[in-house]
């Protein structure tokens, strides 16, 4: 019966229907806010439903989140750390130069000193050995002349004469017996100048000594730099290494948030499916069934909306006559206020015309009783006292 006659009570204009083409329109709107009252309904239950997914998904989205605040902050540790490694790496390979040269200087200095005790090393065993088997004489096995092959060399660094190093292998080889005075005098020289030689080189050894120590100590302080440079470096490539540890956890974590929130994307999509086709459908019942249904339920015939129109026509009429009468009395409002204003400045002109002649008269009369003064004065002038004209004539 309702959809039977709605269509001839909904489409008359609301101003021309029935009181029973009312009642259904009235009932049709009751009928269609309760299927809107029950998808609403329907929908918060779904609402409710999804509630859980909702939360599960923000909490997914927030560990992402979290991770990549961890991941940004262990990436700017890592970073901290490299740039704190290569300024170690810069201190250890400074400190390695700054050894090599004090090495350097160190091998260079100590050349000298280093061949002159090989020198005195080799003149002190061979004057207890070699040379000192030939003075005597006691050459044991060996052949006399293999021993003064061994002291040939040595006899160089000596400070011989062209005479006595000729003389000195016919005198070694020759036996003691067998020596005459020039050989005993020329073995005797031989054996001063290597005592003398060796004593020279023990002063030179003794004399640089000193500088020998402090290139030493130069070195050994170079050592100790390049050791706590060392340190440091690996103490900086450790905490490098465990920078990039907690960076590869880090990344491992997003990556383990993000895949889970990818995982549960089908499940979210699934749970709020119906959620979505109810709260479609309830905004299209609104957007076209309610709305059609308010237009219909609030149209107007054509008469009506004419004599709609002739009233606001005569209302706007009425407002219109009422402000030009406004406007007309405030011109007239105007209009007197000028023409006050005119006749107050004419008897202002008038009253100063008025105490303009008053000051002339005042004058008047003061200029009359100054002259009337003058005459008196005059008067007394004239009529002088006898006694003051005896006066005069007797001086």
């Amino acid at each position: 019966m309702l959809l039977a006659a709605l269509p001839h009570s909904l489409c008359v204009p609301s101003d021309e229907r029935q009181e029973f083409q009312d009642s259904i329109v009235k009932m049709m709107g009751q009928l269609m806010s309760q299927i809107l009252s029950t998808m609403q309904a329907s929908l918060d239950a779904e609402n409710e439903k999804v509630a859980g997914s909702e939360a599960k998904k923000h909490e997914l989205e927030g560990k992402i989140k979290a991770a990549e605040a961890a991941l940004n902050k262990a990436q700017a540790v890592t970073a901290e750390h490299q740039t704190e490694l290569n300024s170690a790496c810069s201190a250890t390979q400074a400190a390695n130069a700054e050894l090599t040269k004090a090495k350097d200087a160190q091998k260079e200095g100590d050349a000298a000193q280093a061949l002159a005790q090989t020198d005195k090393e080799a003149l002190e065993a061979a004057l207890v050995g070699e040379l000192e088997k030939l003075i005597a004489g006691d050459v044991g096995y060996a052949a006399p002349d293999t021993l003064y092959q061994k002291l040939e060399p040595l006899m160089l660094k000596l400070d011989l004469d062209a005479s006595l190093r000729s003389a000195i292998k016919p005198a070694l080889l020759n036996t003691p017996a067998g020596r005459g005075l020039f050989d005993k005098k020329v073995v005797e020289e031989l054996e001063n100048s290597f005592r003398a030689k060796i004593h020279q080189l023990s002063t030179t050894i003794a004399d640089g000594q000193p500088a020998a120590d402090a290139r030493m100590a130069v070195v050994t302080e170079a050592e100790g730099k390049v050791a706590g440079a060392d340190a440091v470096q690996n103490a900086a490539a450790d905490r490098l290494a465990s920078a990039r540890a907690t960076q590869k956890e880090a990344q491992a974590s997003l990556k383990a948030a993000k895949a889970s929130l990818t995982e549960y994307k089908p499940e979210y999509k699934k749970a709020t499916e119906v959620r979505d086709q109810q709260q479609e459908q309830l905004q299209t019942f609104m957007d076209v069934n309610m709305a059609s249904f308010d237009i219909l339920n609030g149209k107007i015939s054509a008469k009506k909306k004419k004599a709609m129109a002739a009233a606001a026509a005569a209302a706007k009429a009425a407002a219109e006559a009422e402000e030009a009468a406004k406007a007309a009395k405030e011109v007239e409002a105007e209009a007197e206020k000028v023409a006050a204003a005119e006749e107050g400045e004419a008897e202002a002109t008038a009253s100063a015309a008025a105490g303009d002649a008053s000051m002339a008269d005042a004058e008047a009369v003061t200029a009359e009783a100054t002259a009337e003064m003058a005459v008196e004065e005059v008067s007394k002038v004239v009529e002088a006292p006898p006694a003051l004209e005896s006066a005069q004539l007797g001086a």
